[in-house]
């Protein structure tokens, strides 16, 4: 079952059950991602630019830094989804898993679309998820300084998001995992989406259920 799509802001972008921010099969790169450059510039297309539009539509005074803050924020959550759907997404022709990294790793893409999990997919993921961990604590500081009618569903995504990458790299099952938050976790993700610390907004930090917290 999937678990809910990271869109941090009201009137999502389309679900990805049909047309997502990863966008439609005819639009997938014919030949995938030879790099992780590649796959970057992919999230940024899809993921990085859709977030800065619709938090410039719902903020329109929003300084360029915060623009890329946003973007940088929806690269993140496209990368968090692309980690989640890996399965799903394989079983319809799309391999979004850089080709470089698979062989350095010795992935086979079978191995996504029948579900077959070893330690090289594992370790894959969890380098993979710590890489996005640190997209998403670069735009920690739009928690801060985002609206009020915005800051705390976004810090609330960003922390979600942040629990979701911290799985990833704990459970020795990842990727082919569905992180849930549970009801201890649920209280201690509130409580950090209320009250963010006041020194986030100026160097950035990390997002987890532990909070985003400053370098």
């Amino acid at each position: 079952e999937r678990c809910k799509p990271l869109h941090p802001l009201p009137n999502p972008l389309p679900s990805r059950e049909r047309e997502s921010i990863h966008g439609s099969i005819q639009s997938f790169p014919k030949d995938g991602h030879p790099d992780f450059g590649a796959l970057m510039h992919t999230a940024r297309l899809r993921g990085g630019q859709a977030l800065r539009a619709r938090l410039s539509q719902r903020w329109p005074s929003a300084k360029p830094h915060d623009l890329a803050l946003a973007e940088g924020l929806g690269v993140a959550l496209w990368l968090t989804e692309m980690l989640l759907f890996l399965r799903e997404d394989a079983r319809n022709g799309l391999i979004y898993l850089p080709h470089d990294l698979m062989r350095k790793h010795l992935v086979d893409p079978a191995q996504l679309v029948e579900e077959k999990h070893d330690f090289a997919l594992r370790r894959l993921s969890e380098q993979l998820a710590a890489r996005i961990m640190k997209i998403l604590q670069g735009s920690a500081p739009l928690g801060l300084s985002a609206p009020l009618r915005l800051r705390y569903r976004l810090r609330w995504t960003m922390l979600y998001a942040g629990f979701i990458l911290q799985e990833m790299q704990r459970d020795p099952r990842a990727p082919f995992i569905r992180p849930a938050l549970g009801f201890k976790d649920r209280l201690i993700l509130l409580k950090n989406t209320l009250f963010i610390g006041s020194n986030t907004g100026q160097s950035g930090g990390s997002c987890g259920t532990g909070g985003c917290s400053s370098h």
